[in-house]
């Protein structure tokens, strides 16, 4: 049998495919053991949380793309999954003020890695200029405040300000399908707008139609994300990832 997807596959030139979250990406991350490597056990596509699936994206991008003794940065990464798996390959730090924004941590273990304790847009002194060869984040944008729109091009310019000329900046954003809409935060469309980015702009209402669409189950929302939400999963809508991709420029 041929294999639709090779490990290689997942690269910044073919970042199309991963545009937003889709089942058989699973194939890639289960093939090649990447989830047993980040969470220690064999993860279940219909009872998986969108984390799970996010994490294993930006794992699997940087196993593939990233050299040893990079350094990347998790933006509102809370008690980051990522950085710690990757702290003794990887100058890894982290910015996030813990204040607990979207049921996160307000309070993690650092060891291995640096916390700079503030919001991505502020330009906080404490990261470098022109330093990291990756800046990404996780289900950490669409919680910067609706519309507005100053600071989704101060958090734009803070990125492109800590990267490395060439450098790369990676998210996964939280997106809900709830009929007859999709909702996402609009600094999402923002940053297309803004960035040149290796994958196309897709309209969230055509990739609902997409019969290959990961959204976390039913069953996994109604035992983990019901009481923090307090709706039905009918009521709250089926999450899935909505991911992007750029380069600074190498000038």
């Amino acid at each position: 049998m041929i294999k639709t997807f090779s490990p290689k596959f997942i690269s910044p030139e073919k970042f199309n495919e991963f545009t937003f979250s889709k089942k058989r990406h699973f194939d890639v991350f289960l093939e090649n053991n990447f989830d047993v490597e980040l969470f220690g056990y064999r993860v279940d596509p219909l009872n998986c949380d969108l984390k799970i699936y996010q994490d294993l994206l930006v794992y699997s991008y940087i196993k593939l793309n990233v050299p040893k003794g990079s350094k990347i940065l998790d933006v509102g990464g809370g008690d980051s999954r990522i950085l710690k798996i990757f702290k003794d390959d990887y100058e890894c730090w982290n910015i996030d003020k813990l204040e607990g924004v979207g049921n996160g941590p307000t309070d993690i273990d650092i060891t291995g890695y640096k916390l700079v304790y503030d919001y991505m847009g502020n330009f906080n002194p404490e990261l470098p200029d022109n330093y990291f060869d990756l800046v990404f984040s996780i289900s950490t944008l669409e919680h910067v405040p609706l519309d507005d729109f100053e600071t989704y091009e101060n958090i734009r310019k803070d990125i492109n300000r800590v990267l490395k000329p060439g450098g790369y900046s990676l998210h996964c954003i939280d997106v809900v399908w709830l009929e007859p809409i999709v909702w996402t935060n609009a600094i999402m469309p923002y940053f297309f707008e803004k960035e040149k980015m290796f994958n196309s702009f897709l309209d969230l209402l055509d990739v609902r139609k997409d019969p290959e669409l990961f959204i976390m189950s039913e069953l996994y929302y109604s035992k983990n994300w019901q009481f923090t939400t307090g709706k039905t999963y009918d009521e709250f809508g089926k999450p899935f990832s909505y991911n992007f991709l750029w380069q600074k420029s190498a000038e």
